[in-house]
């Protein structure tokens, strides 16, 4: 099966390393705000279990249920000794979730694949489906705030992934890919406030680093915390 219509899922895992320069770096930093006493874990777009790992690692206690809509990518992360214990479903997180309450739901390199409607509808369900201050963690791609900046961002993207040893192909097809779906991106700025219109009391930024940034979301530690700042028309706050 093709994925980003140059790799196969065969060799996905390696060939993800060469075309999302910082994307270790990116989880590193996601996995530093993860409540190491979570209990009920929930991953959206767990693909081949990349950060399902590292999640239980820094959880091992929690229970994890990762979601993801390709039957191919998730026979690779279930075939994976460490994630013996997860819970694995098909599903198409643009559809209903299993149960709610949870303490953390994370999501990485998934949510640009949807439009920005269904990033909006995704918001909401995740506010929703959280235990009062539970967290939303988004690692992304983003579009550029000025064009100028995309354009810088473009070449430096390129020479990144041409010094992590992508052929020329592989290139083509990635920046290709962009250019054809960049009016469909959102920025990090539209994210935010998305989050924050989906009721989360506190929102912010802790890793931009290229296309690449990393979105917070804190749900009310009440619902009456929540009454009170709409009431009082103050929202999230965006740091």
């Amino acid at each position: 099966m093709k994925i980003h219509g140059v790799m196969e899922t065969g060799n996905y895992e390696r060939t993800i390393g060469m075309i999302v320069p910082h994307q270790q770096e990116m989880i590193r930093v996601a996995l530093g705000f993860l409540p190491r006493n979570a209990k009920n874990i929930l991953e959206l777009g767990c693909g081949t279990g990349i950060l399902t790992e590292r999640i239980l690692i820094a959880c091992p206690g929690a229970g994890i249920t990762g979601l993801d809509i390709s039957e191919d990518m998730l026979d690779v992360a279930g075939k994976k000794p460490g994630l013996a214990g997860v819970r694995f479903i098909t599903r198409d997180i643009r559809k209903s979730w299993p149960d709610t309450g949870y303490d953390v739901i994370i999501t990485s390199l998934c949510l640009h694949h949807l439009s920005g409607k269904e990033r909006i509808r995704v918001a909401h369900r995740a506010a929703r489906a959280l235990n009062p201050g539970g967290l939303f963690i988004c690692g992304d791609i983003f579009r550029a705030e000025h064009d100028w900046e995309e354009d810088l961002l473009m070449e430096s993207w390129k020479r990144a992934m041409r010094e992590a040893g992508a052929g020329d192909d592989v290139i083509a097809g990635m920046v290709a890919q962009r250019t054809r779906r960049l009016s469909k991106l959102s920025t990090i700025s539209w994210f935010r406030e998305r989050l924050a219109e989906a009721g989360f009391s506190s929102v912010f930024v802790p890793f931009v680093v290229g296309f690449l940034g990393l979105v917070i979301g804190y749900a009310p530690v009440s619902r009456r915390q929540d009454r009170v700042e709409r009431r009082k028309g103050t929202g999230a706050r965006c740091r």
